[in-house]
């Protein structure tokens, strides 16, 4: 025996089938129930009802695709209008209903690639609004980020990017510079290079407006690997049992992280946990939020303990090094000094001895022993390091001159292509911080769910069995391509070359004046090859943008060990070449002159 199911009603509009049927309404129900498998019921006034849970949020997402393919079929008959459309795509995006604040989550990755399908069937005003939020819902979440990316979606809209109009070509834009600056392949920078080929003295359609995808890039903050920890009961990285906690010379956790909630709802009644270390009774060391501070507990006995508030105001989606040093005395009061970014935030007395033969097995990274869902890690951790030192406030800052993207063990000099200044090196490197890791965990150093300690070989295990940990429940390990390695893979900075000698090129539609100064050409000596490729084109390119560009380029290498061959050819065959300042206006090239 079967029973009717109700009709659906769309999110933020009347039921559907309340709505007046369009010619070719019954037509479009065999459509959308041949489409489906479901069978199509209709209503005494003909119109169409739909099956319960085809396109309602509330249902698990499943058979997203059938979801979507009945909203396009009534998008071709009419059914709908924008608003439905938008709050419907948006409510299939996070599986319930879409709110900017509260639920913005991704939850299906395939529903990315339904909503690409769905938003050409839709007219332009529509497909800028979902395009507009789609970004905004980027931008709220590096799971969001993580999942567009997983699916290839800066190749599915630079394929796309030709046939747009150009209102819907400014949001895709700034919607790739968005993801692009988050994680970009050597495939889809290949592919964004060959659409901004010209060809006759012609830019490709929309490429110039692709060029400021490629300026924002290297905005990146954060590391390119990092552990992604999703904010969800029983999700954490569990530590194998320590023998005995490293205390004789007090210990120091360093590591960046990001908060990522979920939504602002229970900010104030969550303690998401950073780290706890502690034994089957209960007592250790851990660190945990409330609100925007952090609070470090050492437990002497069961609920017995001393706790200190780091007193800083820490960000949502903002990366941050937090240093925590226990300094450890047998003759006066022990201390805790607190670093974010290097610097000294807070500091107090903590008479913290922990004495314990027991091993520590209750060792967690983003989570309480309980692992209950108020107390789990929701965003972001870079690479786990525990020293078996109190280290000091010139290591602690070096450590952060290196930025977050570090995961080593401090072994190797030429290690980084970060400028380090020479005494900072030499506190990075002398051996004392290689020697003193207890334990280190990265997300580039994983096999499936299992995070490989990472210490040097030489120094003392202080676990009971074998060192690696594990990630439970979604925990992933996530690694992301920056421009910067993308673009060393396919030949290095010499792919932009290129794009000089399009600098006269023009746009479809552009008028070009007869005295326009793009007529202007001097012969290109045949070195270097940037400053020849400069040679060729339009004087009127030489603005003071331009210039003030070639001077922060100059400072910058006169800052560096090894800049003063490139600063030199820089000031030989461009700053002072007057072939190249002569046509430029008065005000730039006096303004080249008075630069320091």
């Amino acid at each position: 025996m079967t029973s009717e199911r109700p009709p659906v009603t769309m999110p933020g509009s009347m039921s559907l089938s309340d709505r007046q049927p369009p010619p070719g309404h019954r037509q479009h129900a065999a459509a959308v129930s041949a489409a489906t498998g479901e069978t199509m019921m209709m209503s005494g006034s003909g119109s169409v009802v739909l099956p319960a849970g085809i396109i309602n949020p509330s249902v698990p997402i499943r058979n997203i695709k059938m979801k979507f393919a009945v909203v396009i079929g009534l998008i071709r008959v009419g059914e709908v209008n924008n608003r439905d459309i938008v709050e419907t795509v948006l409510n299939l995006l996070v599986g319930g209903e879409f709110d900017l604040e509260t639920n913005f989550i991704i939850q299906d990755a395939e529903s990315i690639g339904c909503m690409v399908e769905l938003l050409g069937h839709c007219d332009v005003t529509c497909q800028a609004e979902i395009w507009s939020m789609f970004t905004a819902i980027l931008r709220k979440s590096v799971r969001n980020l993580q999942t567009s990316t997983e699916v290839g979606l800066i190749q599915q809209v630079l394929l796309k990017m030709s046939s747009v109009d150009d209102m819907i070509a400014d949001l895709l834009v700034d919607m790739l510079g968005v993801l692009a600056s988050y994680s970009i392949t050597v495939k889809e920078l290949k592919l964004l290079f060959s659409m901004l080929r010209g060809e006759g003295g012609l830019w490709p359609k929309h490429a110039v407006k692709m060029l400021s995808v490629l300026n924002q890039m290297p905005q990146r903050h954060g590391p390119d690997a990092f552990f992604n920890f999703p904010g969800r009961s029983a999700a954490a990285i569990a530590l194998p049992p320590i023998a005995k906690w490293p205390y004789q010379n007090g210990f120091t956790f360093n590591t960046w992280f990001r908060m990522d909630p979920l939504n602002n709802i229970n900010v104030d009644k969550d303690k998401p946990y950073l780290y706890c270390y502690r034994t089957s009774k209960g007592i250790g060391y851990s660190a945990h939020f409330v609100g925007n501070c952090l609070i470090v507990t050492s437990l002497k006995s069961k609920g017995k303990g001393f706790q200190h508030c780091v007193k800083y105001d820490f960000q949502p989606r903002k990366w941050y090094m937090i240093s925590i040093v226990h300094i450890y005395s047998r003759w006066r009061n022990s201390e805790i000094r607190c670093y974010v970014n290097g610097q000294l935030v807070s500091y107090g007395d903590m008479a913290w001895h922990v004495n314990t033969n027991d091993s520590y097995d209750k060792c967690f990274l983003g989570s309480s022993e309980t692992a209950d869902a108020n107390r789990v890690f929701c965003g972001q951790l870079g690479a786990v390091y525990v020293f078996s030192e109190a280290l000091n406030p010139a290591q602690i800052f070096a450590i952060h001159q290196l930025g977050p993207g570090y995961k080593s063990t401090f072994k190797f000099k030429s290690e980084s292509d970060i400028h380090l200044a020479e005494h900072h090196k030499q506190v990075l490197y002398d051996g004392k911080l290689a020697s003193s890791i207890a334990f280190t965990y990265n997300a580039k150093a994983t096999d499936a769910q299992l995070c490989l300690e990472s210490s040097p070989k030489e120094n003392a295990s202080i676990f009971v069995h074998s060192p690696h940990a594990l990630m439970l429940q979604d925990v992933k390990a996530t690694v992301t391509h920056s421009i910067h390695s993308a673009i060393h893979s396919i030949g290095g900075i010499q792919v932009l070359f290129p794009l000089f000698a399009q600098l006269d090129y023009h746009q479809l539609n552009d008028q070009v004046e007869p005295n326009d100064p793009k007529g202007l050409r001097v012969e290109a000596p045949p070195e270097p090859l940037s400053a020849g490729l400069v040679y060729p084109s339009s004087r009127g390119h030489i603005t003071r943008a331009v210039l003030e560009q070639f001077l922060s380029f100059a400072k910058y290498l006169d800052g560096l060990t090894h800049g003063a061959p490139l600063l030199k050819q820089l000031c030989d065959h461009i700053l002072f070449n007057a072939a190249i300042w002569i046509h430029t206006p008065a005000k730039v090239s006096s303004h080249r002159s008075l630069s320091p």
